[in-house]
């Protein structure tokens, strides 16, 4: 359980971050913001190299925190907090880790960035940050439930986008600089 645990990425995370800057310059961004723990800051440098712009890091944009669980092997929180774990399967969303956050708490923080962000100037604005705020993310944006809100899969090579349309937002994304995809990238747990 990483969290808001840093690591380096990955030669495959590496060309990963290459491919959604190829993507996001064919697309256009006007403004970007991103979360400043180091592998979206290592991200960040390598997405430049495509698209060339200014990023501004915010602390809202960082990923959720694990908490106690943070630096845990997933097969060993079962067994080492197996209430709190529990708990966390039945309800992914409102239950937070011991000393860590909840989707609610993750959420709380897209809003405020939403908030600022709809002060800037430009259409296009690229996000780049994690899977667990990154579904907290477009589950405001979009008015999701909790459960579809959870439901968001997105692999490290996925460009979620969400367009503020005539009849309100919808999502489509990109995988492996492929699509667009209509609808956003789920699974069930």
């Amino acid at each position: 359980m990483q969290g808001q645990l840093d690591s380096r990425l990955t030669p495959r995370g590496r060309d990963h971050a290459l491919g959604s800057g190829r993507l996001l310059a064919r697309l256009g961004v006007d403004v970007a913001f991103a979360s400043p723990l180091g592998r979206v800051r290592e991200t960040v440098e390598i997405m430049c190299t495509e698209l060339p712009l200014h990023v501004t890091f915010d602390d809202r944009l960082k990923e959720w925190s694990a908490g106690d669980w943070s630096g845990a092997l997933h097969a060993d929180i079962p067994t080492r907090w197996p209430a709190e774990w529990a708990a966390w399967q039945a309800d992914r969303y409102s239950v937070r880790s011991p000393g860590g956050e909840s989707f609610v708490d993750v959420a709380a923080r897209a809003q405020s960035f939403i908030d600022h962000a709809a002060t800037v100037r430009g259409p296009r604005i690229a996000i780049i940050a994690h899977g667990f705020f990154n579904r907290a993310l477009s589950g405001v944006l979009l008015s999701l439930t909790p459960a579809a809100t959870v439901s968001i899969r997105q692999p490290n090579d996925t460009v979620i986008r969400i367009v503020d349309g005539p009849h309100g937002p919808s999502a489509d994304h990109f995988t492996n600089g492929d699509g667009p995809v209509p609808g956003l990238p789920t699974t069930s747990w």
